[in-house]
């Protein structure tokens, strides 16, 4: 499976991109990469198969689930609401 164009292109413009894998439905799995300031994107795919694959022809590292406290603060460090270039994705 090819990388969807949007991660294709968050992986180029980004520093230092990892992956988090999340089962999230009977079928759906959750791809979210964040990069090192917390910016971040997310896609869908049918299998945990797949997802991996992407990650791999991203080159990037995944991981499965939010166990690393280390990715949970890249998450979290940007506070997207009170800053102009913040990602407001419940609007």
């Amino acid at each position: 499976m090819r990388a969807p164009n949007a991660l294709r292109d968050f992986v180029k413009l980004r520093p230092e991109v990892e992956a988090v894998l999340q089962h999230v439905g009977l079928r759906t799995w959750d791809l979210v990469l964040v990069d090192a300031t917390g910016l971040w994107v997310r896609d869908e795919f049918e299998d945990e198969e797949a997802a991996e694959a992407v990650c791999r022809e991203l080159g990037i590292r995944v991981h499965r689930g939010w166990d690393d406290p280390r990715i949970v603060r890249r998450m979290g460090a940007r506070d997207h609401w009170n800053t102009p270039d913040g990602q407001r994705r419940g609007l």
